[in-house]
């Protein structure tokens, strides 16, 4: 437990919020500029791709309902690396110690003593569930970049009152 102060605890809400708001910004700007196929499409249509090595498989099927909007880059990823590395960022540590308790399947729990753990997972659930391309989890460094920039910009050292 960190017991931050008002302000620091504000400090971090603040911090965290904005990242994340702009790596979702920066994530659907990218979805409509490339818009990439998913998996689930480019799998059963594998024999449309102008390559004679790959065969179409059109029984294949995700683990999870493929979202109706292109693969790159990962939302869940780009906000993942966000949030993380803002954490990170505000509290001068890699050592964060989460919890996380899912809302989709009920009673699972997990730990991460550090962001890059949570991140390493968020990457391979999005592949493993067959609903992104491994490339389209780049996503985590792009939410990780947005984070450093506005911490660096916006939530630098504090200042001094001059009173």
């Amino acid at each position: 437990m960190r017991h931050l102060d008002i302000v620091d605890a504000a400090r971090l809400a603040a911090a965290v919020d904005m990242s994340s708001a702009d790596a979702i910004i920066a994530v659907w700007h990218a979805k409509y500029l490339y818009g990439f196929w998913r998996p689930i499409t480019a799998i059963n249509l594998a024999d449309t791709d102008g390559n004679p090595a790959t065969i179409a498989d059109p029984n294949w099927k995700p683990l999870l309902t493929t979202p109706a909007y292109p693969d790159y880059v990962s939302g869940y990823s780009g906000l993942t690396g966000a949030f993380t590395q803002a954490v990170e960022d505000a509290l001068a540590t890699s050592d964060l110690h989460l919890t996380l308790t899912s809302t989709a399947v009920a009673g699972a729990v997990r730990t991460y003593d550090a962001g890059s753990a949570l991140r390493n997972d968020v990457v391979d659930a999005r592949v493993w569930l067959g609903i992104h391309f491994r490339f389209a989890d780049t996503g985590v460094e792009m939410g990780q970049r947005v984070a450093d920039w506005a911490l660096t910009h916006y939530f630098g050292p504090e200042k001094e009152d001059d009173d």
